[in-house]
């Protein structure tokens, strides 16, 4: 269990599983997110047990501290050797919780964990440039926008460009933020 000031993770069950389906299909949160929509619990169910196993991913369900709550659910995937690389994804699926830095402490939590458990020397994300209250958070914990990418992703009808994010080892190493936890 990975423990920040406001949330904690649990590794990625069965049984949360429902609650990841609803936060999917809901329309508020989709319009952040690049996944396949609608999903159904049988769908989301095979797609557990197929990625349950593989190394190159670890995967998390997010508590609040305050009053055990699920809220939402993160991870990195696509880890790579020797590199040492990972992509970050994290949503608050509870909507209550969209502000009041549960996200951020989410964000420090896995960066963390990337940097320190996996030895990553990299983590990145993709954001879509509508999404403001991302962009808000990587802005606090240090992160660089590298890039954007035009044109990059066609989700819910539409042609979107993303910016492509990231921390490095060194960058992350330096800051006193990460060390709060």
């Amino acid at each position: 269990m990975f423990r920040g000031k406001k949330v904690y993770f649990k590794a990625l069950e069965k049984e949360g599983l429902k609650k990841r389906v609803e936060w999917i299909n809901d329309s508020d949160i989709q319009a952040t997110l690049n996944y396949d929509y609608p999903t159904s619990l049988a769908r989301t169910e095979k797609w557990f047990d197929k990625n349950i196993l593989d190394v190159t991913r670890r995967e998390f369900e997010i508590y609040t501290i305050d009053g055990d709550e699920y809220i939402g659910f993160c991870g990195l995937i696509d880890i790579k050797v020797p590199v040492m690389k990972a992509e970050f994804y994290a949503v608050i699926g509870e909507k209550s919780y969209w502000s009041g830095g549960y996200g951020t402490d989410a964000y420090k939590i896995l960066t963390n964990y990337g940097f320190k458990e996996l030895g990553l020397n990299r983590i990145y994300g993709y954001q879509l440039v509508h999404n403001y209250g991302a962009h808000r958070v990587i802005e606090k914990l240090g992160w660089e926008r590298e890039g954007l990418l035009r044109q990059d992703l066609f989700s819910h009808g539409k042609v979107h460009d993303r910016y492509l994010v990231s921390i490095i080892r060194s960058d992350w190493e330096k800051l006193d933020i990460y060390k709060e936890q």
